[in-house]
């Protein structure tokens, strides 16, 4: 799993979220994390994923998109992150998300 990172996104989420990439990257890695549905802005397939920051503990709630690279390679460009509202969390719960 890679991550398109650049200007346009780097460290985004921390100045406005205060949200690490690297608790986006970690979320990822939640067994438990929940992919809802896709959504189509600016003619942008976009993705919802509910997950836990292993290393923080955090529950972040990220939306992002898949790029592909000029080498063909699949990448995931975080779009926005931040920490989950109570309804977000007790469906993640609810769905067998972490505890914690």
């Amino acid at each position: 799993m890679k991550f398109d990172w650049d200007d346009g996104n780097i460290n985004k989420n921390l100045f406005r979220h205060g949200v690490h990439d690297w608790e986006i990257e970690d979320t990822f890695l939640d067994s438990q994390r929940i992919s809802l549905g896709k959504n189509n802005v600016h003619g942008e397939e976009r993705h919802i994923l509910f997950g836990r920051s292993e290393v923080s503990g955090k529950y972040l709630r990220i939306i992002y998109t898949i790029r592909v690279s000029a080498q063909g390679e699949k990448l995931i460009r975080p779009i926005s992150a931040y920490e989950m509202s109570n309804t977000d969390r007790k469906l993640y719960l609810r769905k067998g998300g972490k505890r914690r």
